[in-house]
């Protein structure tokens, strides 16, 4: 093969021609028994060139796609860690909201009950000032037949049915905790309708 085309095809690939190369082309010339200075040459140089290309179009879809999978597995990652962090503040805010829920409902409770004591404390003072102004020792029981009593009467009435109210939504939901509300909820509900009775008959 002769030095000028051997030189097209360096200029053609943009380098020199490796020792394999210039094997390969050697025995095409020794298996078609082509002359050095014949036409063909001119077309094993372009398919030499296409065939040196689609060698290494493999490698380059290799790279090119070796790139995109970085690409998306990085933008997986920001996207898995934004999401870890929207997941974390939505459990915190959650624990937040149930801790204040079941925090209202047992200050609630202990409030409710802290007004029964202090409004039967202050029911005994007002018997024990009554009896020593009168003068006459009167049952306890007489208290119930005052406003006090009503009172008292419908925080137990009101207690009773909000009890009652806990106890059907456990029930719904499957919480064993039901038992225990319905009994407190009766627990609360007879001694408010005993002293409805008492104070409005």
């Amino acid at each position: 093969m002769e030095t000028q085309k051997i030189a097209h095809f360096e200029t053609l690939l943009g380098r020199e021609l490796t020792v394999e190369e210039k094997d390969r082309l050697r025995r095409i010339k020794d298996t078609l028994q082509i002359a050095d200075n014949d036409a063909l040459w001119d077309v094993i140089i372009a398919l030499e060139y296409q065939r040196k290309y689609y060698d290494e179009l493999p490698e380059k879809i290799s790279s090119a796609a070796a790139e995109i999978l970085n690409g998306l597995s990085q933008a997986a990652e920001k996207e898995i860690a934004l999401a870890q962090g929207r997941l974390a503040e939505s459990v915190v805010e959650q624990a937040k909201k149930m801790s204040l829920k079941m925090h209202v409902q047992s200050w609630i409770q202990w409030g409710v009950f802290a007004l029964l004591l202090l409004m039967l404390y202050g029911s005994l003072l007002l018997w024990a000032g009554y009896s020593i102004g009168s003068g006459q020792t009167h049952h306890p029981a007489m208290l119930l037949r005052m406003p006090v009593g009503v009172l008292i009467g419908a925080l137990c009435f009101g207690c009773g049915i909000w009890g009652s109210i806990l106890a059907a939504k456990d029930f719904s939901e499957g919480k064993v905790v039901w038992r225990k509300r319905l009994l407190m909820a009766f627990c609360c509900l007879l001694p408010g309708a005993w002293m409805f009775s008492l104070a409005l008959f």
